[in-house]
């Protein structure tokens, strides 16, 4: 049989720390271009900006703890209405047949033999992907997902009606916002090569649907990897795609 791919990384019941890690520490909002500085501190871009203006120093130092002051009230209250954090749950009846979940739903890997599966509607038989159980028509939603040193996965999210059963382009025109890695190099879902500092070994798919932005972040320090923006007209659910298989990777479920 292959070998892991990747795990989803979830909470259930979102705690403090998980809020820091996806919100500014000035706005207190979901990060917009987030900025990290070498204090390991990340901000909104807009929000330094503005910091900066009023001080006329650019090497003045935010208070940091006066903004993360009372942060199980103050952060709590501004994000717990705009992000929603939920677990994803792989839907077995969308995953291709050379696809492995496990039993808890939270991972996949890609065997060397196809299964006996029935060929439902939901089912992807031209490519080696799977689909979250629920889908979103609104709102802001995150994930994360653990990718580690697999050399060929995609994830992202799709539009429900996204075609199934015969050929397809993994790209915004067909109804697919994804970021891509394989032969070393990260793409987006129009096929730019993206630069990142690192090769990453978990991704934030952060979805606002409202605004039509798909974005995906490295939760490590939350550096922006790229921004997909579109019009988005019906429901869409957690897309996630295993090419060929690598060594075994360590499974992680929790925050």
């Amino acid at each position: 049989l292959g070998k892991v791919l990747f795990s989803l990384v979830m909470n259930l019941e979102p705690t403090v720390p998980l809020l820091l890690k996806a919100g500014c520490h000035v706005c207190s909002e979901t990060f917009r271009d987030p900025v990290s500085l070498s204090c390991n501190h990340s901000f909104c871009s807009s929000c330094l900006k503005k910091f900066w203006e009023q001080t006329g120093n650019k090497n003045s130092l935010i208070d940091v703890a006066k903004h993360l002051g009372n942060l199980s009230f103050r952060v709590w209250e501004k994000m717990k209405d705009k992000v929603h954090f939920s677990p994803v749950i792989l839907d077995p009846n969308t995953a291709n047949r050379y696809l492995y979940l496990s039993d808890d739903l939270t991972s996949v890997r890609r065997g060397d033999t196809d299964q006996q599966l029935p060929d439902n509607l939901e089912r992807n038989t031209e490519y080696s992907n799977v689909l979250g159980s629920e889908g979103f028509r609104s709102g802001k939603h995150s994930w994360e997902v653990e990718v580690g040193d697999h050399p060929h996965w995609t994830v992202g999210l799709v539009k429900e009606s996204v075609e199934r059963k015969g050929e397809r382009k993994p790209s915004p025109e067909y109804g697919i916002w994804r970021l891509l890695h394989g032969d070393g190099k990260y793409t987006n879902g129009d096929g730019q090569t993206l630069t990142v500092k690192k090769s990453l070994q978990r991704i934030r798919v952060q979805l606002d649907y409202d605004r039509g932005e798909v974005s995906f972040y490295d939760p490590e320090d939350m550096s922006h990897i790229c921004t997909l923006r579109d019009t988005f007209t019906e429901k869409l659910l957690p897309y996630f795609g295993v090419g060929k298989a690598a060594d075994l990777l360590s499974l992680q479920n929790q925050l």
